[in-house]
């Protein structure tokens, strides 16, 4: 009985539904870069970082943020990420970084309405990924994080693979782990003195403020705008 109760508690959190999001949206809340919310980071805060390239259109928008809980991240990335995902991928009229304010049944809707030829191959597999997002509203703190972890790499294996149109994203459980994630991603990973000129800061001292942001309350404030404003793009 406790579990059902727990089970029934955590589908009906708000972060769920899409007006939750789309008052963020309107009120430009931190849902890309920085902070969401204004919280700091603890144990409980997921951070992810995201990628959007199109040459085409003229977008290249990537960068960190931190979402307190997990269940507040799976929100972000089934009401917004996935519907700005769709339109900036799909919708070849609109040359800026745009965040529908729609949800992501009504986006795709629209889209196909307004675009000819469009893939619907790569549509079903983008709308495979809000299907499975959906689903995972009824997990525990440990079974969504594997499931997450799933996602990013399927996701990414299908939508980061292209030089001049790509999407990517990293979730991060703790923010020791994205010394490693920078460090690898820039390549020359033993040559540390290209890696310190592109990140425009020491290493070990990247690899102290990833260590230490949940023990030093300075860095905790700082951390993410730190990532945001040294590290290149990632993808």
């Amino acid at each position: 009985m406790k579990s059902n109760t727990k089970l029934k508690i955590i589908c009906k959190s708000p972060y769920k539904h899409h007006y939750f999001w789309e008052h963020k949206i309107i009120n430009n809340a931190n849902l890309w870069e920085g902070y969401f919310e204004n919280q700091n980071i603890t144990q409980d805060s997921r951070i992810i970082y995201t990628g959007i390239l199109d040459n085409e259109k003229n977008i290249f928008h990537y960068g960190f943020v931190v979402y307190p809980s997990i269940y507040k991240l799976l929100g972000f990335l089934e009401n917004v990420f996935l519907p700005t995902a769709f339109f900036t991928w799909f919708d070849r009229n609109c040359h800026d970084f745009y965040i529908p304010l729609a949800s992501y049944p009504v986006v795709v809707s629209e889209v196909i309405d307004s675009t000819k030829d469009i893939n619907l191959n790569s549509v079903n597999s983008m709308n495979n990924s809000y299907y499975f997002l959906n689903n995972l509203w009824l997990f525990d703190n440990s079974m969504l994080d594997m499931a997450l972890k799933s996602f990013c790499e399927k996701f990414n294996n299908e939508w980061d693979k292209d030089y001049n149109k790509k999407i990517f994203l990293k979730i991060f459980n703790s923010p020791s782990h994205v010394f490693d994630f920078i460090k690898n991603s820039i390549g020359w990973s033993d040559c540390t003195e290209f890696i310190e000129e592109e990140i425009s800061m020491n290493l070990d001292r990247l690899k102290f403020t990833c260590d230490n942001v949940l023990t030093e309350p300075l860095l905790n404030k700082k951390f993410i705008y730190i990532l945001n404003t040294n590290i290149p793009a990632l993808f």
